[in-house]
């Protein structure tokens, strides 16, 4: 189920009606909202319910054990239950077939020849942020920072809430309870919701569909077909059309759980405004990468003991990190480019030059965001070999670009203008907005989804993240 669809605004009016009529009954509440989850999930395919209903299971067990006793020994034993068992199936479904692969190619370079059968392996949606969120879980309350809870619905409910199952945000543990614990369901600041929604359906049916139907798509496809300049707009309409796709899926995720009483962090921040990559990271998918710094960099050793250690980390966290996007060396080359260039800032300061000024400003922007974007030709391509192809392409012609269209160049430009605009103008507008007749607001929304609609290529194509 998609959000961006008929079925899921069905599925979402049910759920608030529904919502609305428990609102003074929690139990109730909470099992209706745990049902609609499940229902959610289990849309793409109701098999993979087992994988969640395993995870919640171990983790509220082992995390009461962990609480209930103070032997190391014991409470390291059930915090290695947990981790093993999401870790197991996460390694399983998701990089049986690249560690068999792998294998396979390593033999054949000394000489061995094997060909297994194909695995057949589905990787289910969202296992990569299900099993990160509840990891967060045994591991907090093993570093006793974290009470657990002795309510087992709360907990599934924490590990199943339908609108950041699937692609995040990953929210941590004592935030989502602590907002459960509470008997006042209601609605939160239903404009920023409304606004939040729409924007993250702007940004996905417009700006990152768009894009990647008429630039993307072909650019990486055929590098060899394009000229230089249209490679190079390819590569920034990447870079957009991924932020757009995600930022604007945590948009809606973080709206929708507004709507029904919570607060969820924000999971994007301007990224391509950074000054650094560790500002970026500081900014782009703010929830995996604070996962990365506390449950991973932290643990171990982070920036203890000289800098060698700290390199060691950062590099072994980066790789982790780009491993964990996708089973492939393409995304083990992504980590690779910013767990070096992570490794560089610390070691060189001011390597880029001061903030002082405008123009060093400038500058340490542009070389984040085009160290950001090399990343990205790895990330995107299919292969080591085509990101390579997408490189040479760059010494192609440079003064022209044959397939690019008006609508595209106008599309890159609003996305140049996400990135650049002031912080909090966006909000300032919709207050503005916030304040006309109802009528007037329920018209104008009309006449954006209408607009996204009609704006964004035919059919709703799946998040990008979806497959991570």
């Amino acid at each position: 189920m998609l959000f961006p669809t008929i079925t899921f605004a069905v599925f979402l009016v049910l759920v608030l009606a529904v919502h609305t009529v428990l609102l003074e009954r929690p139990t109730a509440w909470k099992a209706s909202m745990l049902v609609a989850s499940y229902v959610f999930y289990g849309w793409w395919d109701w098999r993979f319910l087992t994988l969640i209903w395993i995870s919640t299971g171990v983790d509220f067990v082992a995390g009461r054990a962990i609480h209930g006793t103070d032997d190391p020994g014991r409470r390291r034993l059930w915090l290695w239950c947990s981790l093993a068992t999401n870790l197991g199936m996460l390694g399983f479904f998701k990089y049986a077939g690249f560690f068999v692969d792998s294998f396979v190619d390593l033999l054949g370079s000394l000489g061995v020849e094997a060909s297994p059968g194909p695995l057949g392996i589905i990787l289910p949606v969202g296992i990569s942020f299900y099993t990160f969120q509840t990891m967060s879980y045994s591991i907090d309350i093993h570093r006793r920072v974290l009470v657990p809870t002795d309510r087992l619905l709360d907990f599934a409910l924490f590990v199943g809430f339908f609108p950041q199952l699937v692609a995040g945000p990953i929210v941590r543990a004592r935030d989502f309870l602590a907002q459960l614990a509470t008997d006042d369901r209601s609605p939160i600041d239903t404009g920023r919701a409304t606004r939040l929604v729409l924007g993250g359906l702007f940004k996905k049916m417009v700006l990152a569909d768009v894009l990647g139907a008429r630039l993307v798509d072909g650019v990486f496809a055929d590098p060899g077909g394009s000229t230089g300049l249209e490679t190079l707009l390819g590569i920034y309409g990447y870079a957009l059309q991924i932020y757009g796709d995600f930022s604007g899926y945590s948009d809606i995720a973080i709206g929708i759980a507004l709507l029904l009483g919570f607060r969820f962090p924000a999971n994007f921040d301007q990224p391509y405004r950074a000054l650094s990559l560790q500002d970026f990271w500081r900014r782009w998918h703010i929830s995996l990468s604070s996962w990365l710094r506390d449950y991973l960099y932290i643990g171990l050793g982070g920036s203890r003991g000289g800098r060698g250690r700290t390199a060691r980390n950062l590099m072994a966290t980066m790789l982790l990190g780009g491993l964990w996007h996708g089973a492939g060396w393409t995304f083990v080359l992504w980590g690779a480019i910013h767990g070096i260039g992570l490794v560089v800032e610390r070691s060189v300061p001011g390597l880029l030059g001061g903030e002082s000024s405008r123009v060093g400003r400038v500058v340490r922007t542009l070389v984040t965001f085009h160290v950001v974007c090399a990343g990205w030709v790895f990330f995107r391509a299919v292969d080591v070999g085509r990101a390579v192809d997408v490189f040479a392409a760059l010494g192609g012609s440079w003064t022209s670009a044959p397939g690019m269209g008006m609508g595209v160049v106008l599309l890159l430009l609003v996305g140049v203008a996400t990135q650049l605009m002031p912080a909090g103008a966006a909000d300032q507008w919709w207050d503005r907005a916030a304040r006309l007749p109802v009528v007037v607001q329920a018209a104008g929304v009309t006449v954006a989804i209408l607009a996204f609609d009609l704006l964004g290529p035919d059919g709703v194509k799946p998040f990008l993240y979806f497959a991570f």
